[in-house]
């Protein structure tokens, strides 16, 4: 069944929906009075389904008309946002499924009405409502069925300008061609986005697990030059510290040994000996009592020495001696 048949009868299968059981009755006796003809007719007769193309039953006239009247109306004037029912095959189980899809209420742009975020470099007028789409936007405003709808005087004032005439059975309806073009064009690129789309997914993994084993590649072989490199690093770093704390420690010994061989001492006497201080002659006692030397005795007092400073107190008082 090519595409134009199931779309044809796709929309003959939503205006019976819409038919009240007065004019399905009719049809139903419509369609069993054709079928008749198919069974009882001659094998020469060639056959063109059940009804002739382009030619509406007269019972789906003024629900086709309806829907051809909310196409128009859409596309002048917007849209509001309505339910569309599909039914979709399980094709591993074989169940029917019914959906909802919650279509937008329409957008104008430049004067277009459109569905909104419909605008890319496909479509850079954006999509607006097509026929199928205006089926179940129909069914939205009025369903004479059920006697119900959010828009009755949308549908009152199509009562008024439809005009049913006596030949309405042999009237051909033809379909909006452009509006049927634009959803194959729809359908047909959403079909290639999706392929598309599924290939830079399939790229996107391949690229990513290339780039995780060459990291890893990269890690293990930064991890051997590493280890490379300690290893040939410890032979040249041992020997280095030990010889430089030995020539360190070696002169200290004769220093010691030459600044105790220098120190000043005399008897504990209570006399005074001769000491050098800085060139300069002195007299000391073990008490580190010193006073300058003179040529006749004892010369100017300088105070007590301290070995450890290098200084006289002179602020000792300087004893005295009996004649």
């Amino acid at each position: 069944m090519s595409a134009i048949q199931e779309t044809t009868f796709e929309s003959t299968m939503s205006l019976i929906k819409q038919l009240d059981a007065h004019d399905l009755t009719k049809l139903l006796k419509a369609v069993i009075a054709e079928l008749g003809k198919k069974v009882t007719g001659s094998k020469t007769t060639k056959k063109t389904g059940s009804m002739p193309k382009g030619v509406v039953p007269p019972q789906l006239m003024k629900p086709r008309a309806w829907v051809d009247f909310t196409l128009k109306h859409a596309q002048e004037n917007g849209w509001e946002s309505f339910t569309v029912h599909q039914s979709k095959k399980d094709k591993e189980t074989g169940e029917t499924n019914e959906m909802e899809i919650e279509m937008p209420a329409s957008i104008e742009v430049e004067g277009r009405h459109i569905f909104p975020d419909s605008v890319d470099e496909k479509n850079p007028q954006g999509k607006t409502l097509i026929h199928k789409d205006a089926m179940s936007l129909s069914k939205h405003y009025w369903a004479p069925k059920m006697n119900e709808g959010a828009r009755e005087d949308l549908y009152e004032e199509f009562l008024a300008q439809y005009e049913a005439s006596d030949s309405e059975s042999e009237e051909p309806v033809k379909k909006n061609k452009e509006s049927e073009k634009e959803e194959k064009k729809r359908v047909k690129e959403e079909e290639k986005a999706a392929k598309a789309a599924e290939k830079e997914a399939e790229k996107a993994a391949k690229l990513a697990e290339k780039e995780e084993k060459a990291a890893a590649k990269e890690a293990e072989k930064a991890a051997k030059a590493a280890e490379k490199a300690k290893k040939e690093k410890k032979p040249a770093t041992t020997p280095v510290a030990t010889p430089v704390k030995v020539t360190k420690a070696v002169p200290q010994a004769p220093l010691k040994a030459a600044k105790a061989a220098t120190t000043w001492s005399c008897p504990a006497d209570g006399q005074l000996h001769r000491w050098t201080f800085k060139g300069e002659a002195m007299l000391r006692n073990s008490d580190n009592e010193v006073w300058k030397a003179a040529s006749d005795g004892l010369g100017e007092w300088m105070g007590i020495y301290d070995p450890k400073t290098g200084k006289f107190d002179d602020s000792a008082e300087e004893p005295q001696f009996d004649e």
